[in-house]
């Protein structure tokens, strides 16, 4: 059965037995008895344009090593808007931080390792992104310019994330989300047990009216057309969480990401995508259309480039 995380929880520890059941949702609870090596039998990514005027979304996949033979696969997406510079800043120094945090701190968990390099990345883009014209809103001929009446100055890039980090030596895979983009776990039977939670306006309600009631500028989610979104300037997003400006910043959509551990156990496969694919193929089938892929011997990144060109064939209009 699919487990939704706790929506407050900053870290959450998800434990599955072979049928799947969520016996814990502590990031403390202790997981020393599933701990074990992971192989990895394959990895693999594919990007490709939809109809937008460029692909803005970048990804993730890089292993890095320790000192002291321990290794961590980092697998992500980053769906890019309003240009290239948030995803691609991202795409570049997230490794590099969790490598330093990887060298630094030897007794860290997973978890606090991606907290603690996503945290750096963000800096890193307010501090060096926002402070020169690199993160400039780019144009978008077909899609104009957001229809936003505000000038360049406040339409600066941002990004979401969705970023899987393996820990090879002990098996534990911590999941870190911040948007829309989608990280989903299956069994070694092909079934999704895991999936991360997209951050939604509406989800996010209670944090935003409190945050008005202290007197900031938030944004109320609203809703049109059974679709929600938040009011920055005149632009709509459809997301209230997010790496971004200070502009979309001021109206309340924050940096902070859902990070989830789940103990990998034989047989499991990940899977992360922008929400390109998730608007056009729901999870379930996207893990039969997977699994059937595997199962036909196709390889990871075989199986990405397949499932990439099903959603722009059903309509997709995203990256």
């Amino acid at each position: 059965k699919l487990q939704d995380q706790p929506k407050k929880a900053k870290f959450v520890t998800l434990h599955f037995d072979r049928k799947a059941n969520v016996v814990g949702s502590n990031d403390n609870l202790p997981i020393a008895s599933m701990e074990g090596p992971i192989i990895v039998a394959d990895q693999g990514a594919w990007s490709r344009r939809g109809k937008r005027f460029a692909q803005e979304d970048a990804f993730i996949l890089h292993e890095v090593h320790d000192t002291r033979e321990r290794s961590v696969l980092l697998a992500g997406v980053m769906d890019g808007h309003l240009g290239t510079a948030a995803s691609k800043l991202v795409q570049a120094e997230l490794p590099i931080h969790f490598s330093d945090e990887l060298l630094r701190h030897l007794g860290k968990s997973t978890s606090e390792m991606l907290s603690a390099a996503w945290e750096a990345t963000s800096q890193s883009y307010w501090a060096n992104c926002l402070s020169s014209d690199e993160c400039v809103a780019d144009y978008d001929p077909r899609e104009g310019f957001l229809n936003a009446n505000t000038g360049s100055e406040d339409a600066v890039a941002g990004t979401t994330a969705a970023i899987m980090a393996l820990d090879k030596k002990l098996g534990h895979i911590a999941v870190l989300n911040c948007g829309d983009s989608r990280g989903v776990i299956l069994n070694s039977q092909g079934l999704p047990i895991f999936q991360t939670i997209d951050h939604k306006p509406d989800m996010d309600m209670e944090r935003l009216s409190e945050g008005r009631k202290l007197g900031k500028d938030y944004s109320l989610p609203q809703c049109r057309f059974s679709k929600w979104f938040l009011l920055v300037g005149e632009y709509e997003y459809a997301v209230s969480r997010s790496l971004e400006g200070p502009l979309a910043t001021s109206k309340g959509i924050a940096n902070t990401p859902d990070i989830s551990v789940i103990q990998a156990e034989a047989g499991m496969s990940g899977l992360i995508a922008s929400d390109g694919l998730w608007e056009v193929i729901d999870t379930e089938e996207v893990c039969r259309i997977l699994t059937n892929l595997r199962g036909m011997g196709k390889g990871a990144g075989d199986a990405a480039k397949t499932i990439c060109s099903m959603a722009i064939e059903r309509g997709s209009s995203d990256n």
